[in-house]
């Protein structure tokens, strides 16, 4: 994990692992780009400002997000998931270093280390990958680690 002075970091990285860029702070919402690295990357700077009229604004009304096994953490529609981002604000994982991978023209993976926040209870790893469709996040599957989750989208 990188840090550069106070705050969390931000990494774009290439599905060979290789750097793109880091970003530290700062975000507009009215910046983002098509990109769903670009999209993923506005949406978690609006999370780590609080701002969620942002986040509802980048996720389709229709929005699925799918923990790793079908189960009580599935979200259908984005008052589920903006419930979820919500309880997760205030749990503090917004803090978090996390990375992206581009994952193809309407995919991005989002690795994170849960345990830096939530303590051993939470996994050391996991990915998401996050479906974006007209500038829109329409979906995203939680996965127990990144490698699984560019096995997926290697499979897709």
């Amino acid at each position: 994990m990188r840090s550069f002075g106070d705050g969390p970091v931000v990494e774009l990285l290439r599905t060979d692992g290789s750097s793109v860029a880091s970003h530290r702070g700062g975000y507009n919402v009215n910046d983002v780009n098509s990109t769903p690295i670009e999209i993923a990357r506005e949406g978690l700077e609006a999370w780590r400002a609080g701002d969620f009229d942002a986040i509802e604004r980048i996720l389709d009304p229709d929005v699925e997000w799918r923990w790793f096994e079908p189960g009580e953490w599935d979200c259908h529609g984005r008052d589920d998931v903006m419930q979820t981002i919500r309880e997760r604000y205030e749990q503090g994982f917004a803090k978090g270093d996390v990375q992206f991978r581009d994952g193809g023209e309407d995919t991005v993976i989002v690795v994170a280390h849960p345990s830096e926040i939530g303590g051993p209870d939470w996994p050391d790893e996991t990915a998401t990958v996050m479906k974006v469709r007209h500038e829109r996040v329409v979906s995203m599957q939680d996965y127990r680690t990144e490698a699984e989750a560019l096995e997926a989208v290697a499979q897709a």
